[in-house]
């Protein structure tokens, strides 16, 4: 199975920057933000972060303003916050070398067990398994597992890890289920291991993997206020990105309502109604330049809707 996987992927594989010459410093920026986001979201913040940051060192002497305004929009900024200080542990303690060991990685802000195994096959071509939302709907197809069990699906990855080359295998198991084997209507005919599922030969493949209950949608209302100044706007900085002033009721001032947006947080719907207006500056408001400072998805949407006002 893993030879006609390997040769499915090498005929098949997409062209992405990570993969030409397999660079540790890209393989690992690029897994980062590849954590709960598409390689299609993904692929012009790697290469605007790339562009800019070209080296582990340049990415250790940035200012986290500079590391959290090119990840502005890409969401979930924890996952900058610990590239950026594992960055400076690797120049401070390890000369600028990503390590290529297991247990020094662990050690390393926001690497845990599948991203120290993703970089260590990918980058190192070392034999490591990695377990994605992909590689377990893979796997679970291929065994017919109607359980989640995650020992299973590690112990299946390691088995498979150490019959065929490290770095091939690992990106072919998530390939497949990216491009072949999706969770709804997977292409079952084009798949190059068809002969060795267990769950196509007992027609399962809408009931495996095992489906994860998600947590039930909470909505909330919120008030966010635009308030310009001079060409400056209120804002405040939060955990390194800058927002408008928000609240869970109406807030008082002289304020205009100019539109609504949406956005969701994990399981938490937000409605936003947006206002323009004036309102008194708390002491931690600024009056800041919106175009020079990391702002998050949802500050680019709220602004989006008050800027046609604005420009009134």
């Amino acid at each position: 199975m893993h030879e006609d996987l390997v040769r499915w992927f090498e005929a098949n594989r997409r062209d992405l920057p990570w993969r030409n010459g397999y660079d540790p410093y890209h393989v690992w920026v690029s897994e980062v933000m590849l954590q709960q986001t598409q390689v299609e979201t993904a692929l012009p913040y790697f290469e605007r972060f790339i562009g800019t940051l070209s080296s582990i060192h340049a990415l250790a002497n940035a200012d986290e303003h500079t590391v959290l305004k090119l990840w502005a929009g890409l969401g979930y900024y924890s996952r900058a916050r610990n590239l950026h200080a594992a960055a400076k542990r690797v120049v401070a303690e390890h000369g600028g070398i990503i390590p290529n060991d297991y247990e020094t990685l662990r050690t390393l802000p926001g690497i845990g067990q599948y991203m120290a195994g993703a970089i260590l096959s990918i980058a190192f071509n070392r034999a490591y398994p990695i377990v994605d939302g992909n590689v377990r709907r893979v796997l679970s197809r291929i065994h017919g597992w109607t359980a989640d069990n995650p020992r299973q699906q590690w112990n299946a990855a390691e088995q498979l890890v150490r019959q065929a080359e490290p770095r091939m295998i690992n990106q072919a198991l998530m390939e497949l289920g990216a491009t072949v084997c999706s969770f709804k209507s997977p292409r079952c005919l084009l798949c190059p291991v068809q002969q060795h599922c267990a769950a196509f030969r007992m027609g399962l493949q809408d009931q495996i993997p095992a489906v994860k209950k998600r947590p039930e949608t909470v909505r909330v209302n919120v008030f966010a206020v635009v308030h310009a100044q001079n060409e400056r706007l209120l804002m405040r900085k939060q955990k390194g990105l800058w927002e408008f002033p928000m609240f869970g009721d109406m807030p008082a001032g002289a304020l205009a309502k100019v539109g609504t947006c949406r956005h969701t947080i994990t399981h938490h719907r937000l409605e936003v109604s947006v206002f323009s207006g004036a309102i008194d500056p708390a002491n931690e408001f600024e009056w800041v330049d919106i175009q020079s400072v990391p702002i998050s998805s949802l500050t680019k949407k709220i602004y989006s809707v008050a800027q046609q006002k604005l420009l009134d």
